[in-house]
């Protein structure tokens, strides 16, 4: 789980990349983060386009602050 305090979060793609991407909490209309920032340099680099999935992951235990990405090109 993310800390709601967290400003920044760590995603590594399945390249082992880290993209150091701002993190935002918000609770309307129901609790979320939104990741912004860097992201936009993630999608642009690895060419997502809609329709392409992404899985993502973290460490079972714990609180964390990186989430681990796959992602999955049809």
């Amino acid at each position: 789980m993310l800390d709601t305090l967290l400003t920044t979060v760590n995603i590594i793609d399945d390249c082992g990349n880290i993209w150091v991407c701002e993190l935002t909490f918000a609770t309307f209309p129901y609790e979320h983060f939104k990741i912004g920032r860097r992201w936009n340099r993630f999608v642009e680099a690895r060419r997502l386009r809609e329709g392409v999935k992404i899985r993502g992951g973290a460490p079972m235990v714990g609180s964390h602050d990186t989430i681990y990405l796959d992602v999955i090109y049809n």
